[in-house]
């Protein structure tokens, strides 16, 4: 009789030790370029959501023959503090008409029926890359904390800056070589410190006072570098990484370098200071 002997196939422990090791080698490197992709995707979004607020100051300069003001703190009605942004100027060519319907311009951006206003989200106004609560807490002198909503995209003074009224004829050192929007990130509340953050409402404006914890717009200094500090309320900055991405007055929109020149940061956010920009 012939004894049939069955060969247990498997593997031994060295194989698969090398397996493992082969596995952790390839998942180490696939998570880097996995993180790299996202990223990348999500500065895309932010590049796109940048792109169409660019196109709606256009709009809105075909409609009204000039750019809004960044805020306005006397008021469309030239009521004191009304507060109401660029951002809350273009929600009609953002087609946002219902939100902008809500508003009632005659009062400050906290006043009344307002107040439910100024706390909604605008999730285009968000960089994807910025892991930001949706609204953040304003204290108002004499009136305690009020919800407002919370973002990332800021006018650059003083194409958008308070009570502005600029045409983009006036922008004379051409459109592609200046600056109209930026990203800011948003700044936590640490330690009892303020939250800070870029709301499309413009200034949180009371019947008597205005609080500067939603940023509007910013000067392009020399001094204040992107990035600087994402802890400093004053400076353009992302959560991309080594700079921020800028709108500029043709509609382009292009990223930064945070190590770029001072000199040359600050000379494309003045639209007619005659200044050449390399960059």
């Amino acid at each position: 009789m012939q004894v049939i002997e069955r060969v247990r196939r498997g593997f031994t422990l060295i194989e698969l030790l090398v397996a493992m090791a082969v596995i952790g080698i390839l998942v180490a490197l696939l998570i880097p370029a996995v993180q790299s992709a996202r990223a990348s995707a999500r500065r895309m979004r932010c590049q796109s959501r940048l792109h169409q607020l660019g196109l709606a100051l256009h709009n809105y300069h075909d409609v009204h023959l000039k750019l809004p003001a960044g805020s306005y703190v006397v008021g469309p009605a030239f009521r004191p503090f009304s507060g109401w942004g660029w951002g809350a100027m273009l929600l009609p060519h953002l087609e946002q008409p219902a939100l902008y319907d809500e508003i009632d311009f005659d009062l400050g951006t906290a006043v009344g029926a307002n107040r439910d206003v100024i706390l909604q989200s605008v999730p285009f106004w968000h960089c994807p890359s910025d892991q930001a609560p949706l609204t953040i807490s304003v204290s108002l002198p004499r009136e305690g904390p009020i919800p407002v909503a919370s973002g990332n995209y800021c006018g650059v003074e003083p194409v958008l800056a308070e009570m502005s009224s600029m045409r983009l004829d006036e922008v004379s050192d051409g459109l592609s070589q200046t600056m109209f929007i930026g990203e800011r990130v948003y700044q936590p509340s640490e330690s009892g410190s303020l939250e800070f953050t870029s709301s499309w409402i413009g200034q949180v404006a009371s019947e008597t006072d205005t609080v500067s914890q939603s940023i509007p717009h910013l000067p392009a200094r020399s001094t204040v570098f992107i990035n600087i500090s994402l802890d400093f309320p004053q400076c353009f900055s992302s959560r991309h990484s080594g700079g921020a991405q800028f709108t500029f007055g043709d509609g382009s929109t292009r990223f930064l370098s945070e190590a770029m020149d001072g000199d040359v940061f600050q000379a494309l956010g003045t639209p007619s200071g005659g200044e050449s920009a390399s960059f």
